[in-house]
């Protein structure tokens, strides 16, 4: 271990042999930093890939350069089916030690199979569509199923499409693919307690609800009426009798002996041709009803097969919009990732780099993801002085040739990437002055004197706002 402020190998003391420096508290958060390495280490030693990216996030933040910690996250991410999220973490990897390190290997390993990167595109893109069939309501649930059912032919290990497929199954009531879908999500991480949860809920389900074990529905039937008592040890039960009208119990026989003369005789006289007509005519009725039933099958068929090549069309084109046009997906990722290409190849200037993350939009940065954002910010950090030198050189340039469009542009971004640029700032001013917009020269000559109103141009920001005034 070594000293952070001059880089001496620290010793058992509790400060800096070499500079002094109070090293107690550093030693103890690289000290956690590694035991939460080892911690995500064994627990991915076990399959407890959840608990394993919890411990190796802890580690990333005591110590964000801590190459073991971040390489084994990015191997966590790709068991778990997170393509992505694991390149993310090899590319930053390598930006801190761009020798002997394994995350070489890593990209190598995922940009040497074209067909797995391409997988890896399709299967987040129909995982998007499937989230976005999940928030339109029941009727989509079916065609979100649809389609995490083709994620997980392309990716089996995609742990969040797993759980998602999990999820649609229980809202429907199906309790027994929920269950096998879920025991295959802990096969992969066993300790996510997602899965767990969703696992309990489905085996409730299939077990026939939340009844305690031995408990049973008992089903008991009323007696008829009836008089009760004692006599010594012994209950007696005797059914109450009602009284019976003699009149009209032999009107009833009578009546009834009619009917069943009457019925017997309808049998014994109706010929037989008419039993053998009514025979053949509910058998051809037996047989149309099935035919129609038939037709009707495959009316049915046929039109949820046209309404799923509708949505599929719609879905093919909703996706093509969303992945390819200029703010899709895709097209982020393709810039982040041209951009960390060219940051890593050092013939190339650091301004191809700013081309390609100028090309990100705004709005998509507000809803990426973490991983995406800490590689844009780095990026940026990290050029950020020579990229304002360069459009601080080209601007004043452009000012000089009263190109006032262009030296405006370009001193714009470079009192941006360096804000303590005071004479990009005046330049700015007397641009928009020269240019005819004083109002804006006026703000900017005003925000010069007051960030740095002991520099020379400062001075001239007050002649320049006193010629405004006059």
């Amino acid at each position: 271990m070594e000293c952070f402020n001059c880089g001496f190998p620290l010793s058992e003391l509790g400060y800096c042999t070499s500079c002094g420096a109070d090293v107690r508290k550093y030693k103890k958060i690289m000290y956690t930093a590694n035991r939460l390495y080892n911690d995500g280490l064994d627990r991915a030693g076990v399959r407890d890939l959840s608990g394993a990216v919890r411990s190796l996030r802890g580690a990333l933040r005591c110590n964000k350069n801590h190459i073991e910690a971040r390489n084994l996250l990015g191997l966590v991410y790709y068991e778990m089916g997170e393509a992505v999220a694991a390149f993310v973490e090899w590319v930053i990897s390598k930006n801190i030690r761009p020798e002997k390190n394994l995350a070489d290997e890593y990209i190598n390993m995922v940009q040497s199979d074209k067909g797995r990167l391409e997988t890896i595109g399709a299967t987040l893109k129909k995982y998007n569509v499937a989230l976005e069939l999940c928030n339109q309501g029941d009727r989509s649930y079916d065609l979100a199923i649809i389609q995490l059912k083709k994620v997980l032919s392309l990716n089996p290990k995609f742990v969040k499409a797993r759980k998602l497929l999990a999820l649609l199954y229980l809202q429907k009531g199906e309790w027994d693919k929920a269950k096998k879908g879920l025991e295959a999500c802990r096969a992969i991480d066993c300790g996510d307690v997602d899965t767990l949860r969703y696992l309990q809920e489905a085996e409730i389900g299939f077990y026939g609800g939340d009844l305690p074990e031995g408990r049973k529905k008992k089903i008991t039937k009323d007696n008829e009426a009836s008089v009760i008592w004692n006599n010594g040890n012994e209950t007696i039960i005797q059914p109450l009798r009602k009284k019976e009208n003699i009149g009209l119990t032999v009107f009833l026989q009578i009546g009834l002996g009619i009917l069943v003369g009457a019925l017997v005789g309808y049998f014994l006289l109706v010929p037989a041709r008419e039993t053998a007509v009514r025979s053949e005519s509910n058998a051809k009725q037996v047989e149309l009803g099935e035919q129609i039933d038939s037709k009707n099958a495959e009316i049915s068929d046929l039109n949820s097969r046209i309404r799923e090549l509708e949505q599929n069309i719609a879905d093919q084109r909703s996706e093509l919009e969303d992945y390819t046009g200029a703010n899709g997906v895709l097209t982020a990722n393709d810039h982040l990732q041209a951009a960390a290409y060219a940051y890593l190849d050092k013939e190339q200037s650091v301004m191809t780099v700013e081309q390609y993350l100028g090309m990100i939009p705004e709005t998509y940065l507000e809803n990426a993801s973490p991983e995406f954002q800490e590689l844009y910010t780095y990026l940026k950090t990290e050029i950020g002085d020579s990229v304002a030198e360069s459009y601080y050189e080209s601007g004043l340039a452009a000012y000089r040739q009263q190109d006032y469009a262009v030296a405006i542009a370009d001193l714009e971004k470079a009192v941006l990437y360096d804000p303590s640029n005071d004479d990009a700032l005046y330049y700015l001013g007397v641009s928009y002055y020269d240019s005819g917009n004083v109002s804006t020269a006026a703000e900017k000559f005003n925000q010069l004197i007051s960030v740095f109103p002991e520099s020379a141009q400062a001075d001239k920001a007050r002649q320049r706002l006193e010629e405004i005034g006059e």
